[in-house]
């Protein structure tokens, strides 16, 4: 009768200098997991005092004083965040006009039908204005901080937009962007960007530079 034994494969061990270079990329990856700031989930101070301006004008109304998140809107972004989402509680009944840089609001009812009544429409309006926050530090610069303001969204925020795949257009020309700011309608590369969810956001505004200490501070006064 024939045996039939198995023999078991000897276990190799790997060459020294290809152990080093493996344990020396684990501790690589570990030590940039662990230098990675942690995943932001609040708002910073910027989003905060956005959001508390509005919601201070309207809270008597909503009765509501929590700080809501959207994305920060630019004002040229402003008014269509703000009318999608009147339209959005409303279920399309309700239109807004804005002023900027004031903010000043006005609405009206454009259905036929009895609701929503004027004390529901100025709720909707309220709450919508209240999560709808406006960044508009750059509206309150004075001119001899438009050069800096330039720099930065030319050769700092707009690239690291790009670069993270959205399609954010040229920044205008030194005249027009001049232009642009003394009419209160400023452009920014922020205008045609839009993220699915606060927490992209975060990640979004991490990754890039904030407006600089000195033009947030400008903008303050």
């Amino acid at each position: 009768m024939i045996r039939r034994t198995r023999t078991r494969t000897p276990v190799r061990s790997l060459p020294a200098a290809m152990g080093a270079v493996l344990l020396m990329l684990l501790v690589g990856c570990a030590q940039a997991e662990e230098a990675g700031p942690p995943a932001r989930t609040s708002p910073n101070a910027a989003e905060r005092a956005a959001v508390e301006r509005t919601t201070r004008a309207f809270e008597a109304e909503t009765g509501d004083a929590r700080l809501p998140w959207v994305q920060l809107w630019t004002s040229a972004e402003f008014p269509r965040a703000m009318q999608r989402c009147v339209g959005r509680e409303s279920l399309g009944q309700l239109s807004v006009r804005l002023g900027l840089p004031e903010l000043s609001l006005s609405y009206s009812i454009v259905g036929s039908g009895s609701w929503p009544d004027e004390a529901e429409a100025a709720r909707i309006v309220a709450r919508c204005a209240a999560a709808t926050p406006l960044d508009d530090r750059v509206l309150r610069l004075e001119r001899n901080h438009w050069d800096a303001l330039y720099s930065y969204e030319l050769t700092i925020l707009r690239p690291c937009l790009v670069a993270r795949g959205y399609r954010v257009g040229r920044v205008p020309a030194r005249a027009d962007f001049e232009r642009r700011l003394s009419s209160q309608h400023p452009w920014s590369p922020y205008d045609q960007v839009t993220v699915p969810t606060r927490f992209a956001w975060y990640a979004l505004t991490d990754a890039c530079p904030p407006l600089p200490t000195a033009l947030d501070s400008a903008s303050a006064g």
